[in-house]
């Protein structure tokens, strides 16, 4: 991991060097030397589907966003970033329709997965790959692929497939792109870091960031771990739990009773969980947070996630409610300095862990963005799929949809196997439940 400086081309042309959560991506799937980074999303499609509208939808997309069509060769022993004129966007289209009815589905999810472990050439591109499965003449399958170095969530349901629909309609009956163009490029968030990096703003930031991590350590794994765990090759797995309504209301009226956010008692629950199973009160996670704090990014594709560590002591009889008051306190000060990006922090205080990696092996994350499909005309488009990928070992995602609130737990099988995964999902049930109950007798 370097420090990140580079130079900038003069003009629109030329290589960019990579921002600081690229350079923690890049570093992580080049150790590990197999592709663990895609980012995919699956729709089923019932109706009528033109399919060259939809093609010329994905190249439009492609072609207005710098970032889906960079690629990133390796110069001077150093990673950049080259951004291609134009990139083909392949989307070849399996036609299962002479199969048997009964056997198309079957046939087609062989196929999404082969095409999950199917990597992505960083060197040469494209980042942007597609999937067009047909099972029959008005219903389709589209899986449409990114590498995690060009996107996140905000890209995906904000940018892209806002984008997507309008396009749609607009090649569908043969009209141009209504889209202006975007205000900015990743270039321009990569350049934007890199100056409030040599800015008066950043020594402040270290300074905090020194008190609040000294001494830290990586948080050991849990208890109910393998007995001798180790990152596995194979991809991460993922699990789903619906919190019950009644409990989600719960949680959202214990939050507004002690003047907190949902997450905060959320991240509460998790952090009480994770104090079940380790042997210390020192309970260290990451949480993702963006850099879309300025408008112009708010249009922009590309990885705009920043890892941020919430430190807390648990005790193992912690209280419920002065574990929030303390977790509230952690958030605040944590979002008050969001802009100093992770892999930098860990380069300069030196956070890592053996291995070459940071001192991060727990996410607990808040999903805000909503995971809208495209409308597009003529369609009933439904998700299928979209378990993102983690590259920590264990990853609590909370979800609120429409008054839905889920958990994803993303688990290195390597480390923690399924029934460690069932497991921790009960325990954390159990812990939300407790929460509430001690909010409210209190």
């Amino acid at each position: 991991m370097t420090d990140g400086r580079g130079e900038f081309p003069s003009g629109p042309g030329g290589d960019i060097p990579l921002s600081y959560a690229q350079q923690g991506l890049w570093f992580l799937e080049r150790r590990s030397g197999h592709p663990r980074h895609s980012d995919p999303v699956t729709f089923r499609l019932v109706g009528e589907l033109d399919a060259a509208a939809l093609r010329a939808s994905v190249e439009e997309v492609v072609g207005r966003h710098e970032a889906l069509r960079t690629r990133f060769p390796v110069v001077a022993g150093l990673p950049v970033q080259r951004v291609s004129p134009r990139a083909e966007v392949p989307l070849p289209l399996t036609d299962l329709t002479a199969l048997p009815e009964a056997e198309r589905e079957a046939a087609a999810a062989r196929l999404l997965a082969e095409d999950l472990r199917r990597p992505f050439d960083l060197v040469h591109g494209p980042v942007v790959r597609g999937v067009l499965i047909r099972l029959g003449p008005r219903e389709h399958i589209v899986r449409i692929s990114l590498h995690h170095l060009v996107s996140d969530a905000w890209s995906w349901w904000s940018v892209i497939l806002r984008e997507l629909e309008q396009l749609y309609t607009a090649y569908l009956h043969g009209r141009p792109s209504p889209l202006p163009p975007p205000p900015a490029q990743y270039r321009d968030f990569v350049r934007r870091q890199n100056d409030w990096l040599t800015g008066p703003v950043y020594p402040e930031q270290l300074t905090h960031w020194k008190e609040k991590l000294a001494n830290a350590t990586v948080l050991p794994p849990l208890a109910l771990a393998s007995p001798a765990p180790t990152p596995s090759e194979q991809l991460p797995r993922t699990r789903w739990m619906a919190v019950p309504q009644p409990l989600g209301d719960r949680l959202r009226a214990a939050a507004r009773s002690e003047r907190a956010s949902l997450f905060m008692v959320l991240l509460t629950a998790a952090k009480r969980l994770l104090r079940r199973h380790v042997d210390t009160d020192d309970i260290l996670v990451g949480t993702r947070g963006g850099f879309r704090t300025q408008a112009d990014f708010e249009k922009a594709v590309g990885l705009f996630v920043n890892l941020l560590p919430v430190r807390t002591r648990v005790p193992v009889d912690a209280d419920f409610r002065d574990l929030l008051r303390q977790v509230r306190r952690n958030l605040i000060e944590v979002y008050t300095h969001r802009n100093l990006p992770f892999e930098r922090l860990a380069h300069d205080l030196g956070l890592w862990a053996p291995g070459f990696r940071p001192a991060i092996g727990v996410c607990v994350s808040f999903q805000t963005t909503p995971e809208v499909p495209p409308a597009l005309e003529g369609l009933e488009t439904t998700l299928i799929n979209h378990d993102p990928f983690s590259p920590y070992p264990l990853d609590i995602g909370f979800y609120e949809d429409a008054g839905a609130l889920r958990v994803l737990l993303v688990h290195d099988p390597g480390v923690y196997d399924d029934t460690a995964a069932a497991r921790l999902l009960d325990d954390l049930h159990e812990e939300l439940e407790a929460g509430c109950r001690e909010l409210e007798d209190g």
